[in-house]
């Protein structure tokens, strides 16, 4: 048994436990070979003008982009699209990243609906203590707050 439910939470137990499954809303892909690997969360796909984004897709193209030293994207909200692809970038030392050099890096890597439509340059980005993982709740508190260490917000239609 892994668990009985989430305190004082029905609903989400009722979500998360049906019959004796538990569903964690893990993503995973199952590569040749029959190994599995963990790519994300569930609520962590992006929806922008109808389309779905997996935000590790975008991410990995972002790191190789020049004078990229970390990335990572989260889905921000937009009244045209519903949600837009916020990149947050820490420039490599003595770096500077624009919007549109980024998406021109992209180009030809990714569809062009999966684009960053905005950039947040940051000192770092907010993992996990354990696993390093991206914090993708936190860059979207970031952007829609504003406080961040954010040196320029740049949007693109």
């Amino acid at each position: 048994m892994l668990m009985n439910g989430y305190f004082r939470d029905p609903e989400a137990t009722a979500k998360t436990l049906v019959g004796e499954w538990f569903h964690s809303s893990d993503l995973g892909l199952q590569d040749d070979e029959g190994y599995f690997s963990i790519v994300g969360r569930a609520g962590d796909v992006i929806r922008t003008g109808g389309e779905s984004v997996a935000p590790v897709e975008v991410d990995l193209v972002l790191h190789s982009a020049p004078g990229v030293a970390d990335a990572a994207v989260a889905a921000t909200p937009d009244e045209n699209w519903g949600e837009v692809i916020c990149a947050f970038v820490v420039p490599r030392p003595g770096e500077t990243i624009d919007l549109s050099s980024l998406r021109q890096h992209c180009e030809g890597r990714l569809t062009t609906f999966k684009h960053p439509r905005r950039l947040m340059q940051v000192e770092s980005l907010p993992r996990t203590g354990a696993t390093r993982q991206i914090q993708r709740r936190l860059l979207v508190e970031w952007a829609t707050r504003g406080a961040t260490s954010a040196s320029k917000p740049e949007s693109q239609p």
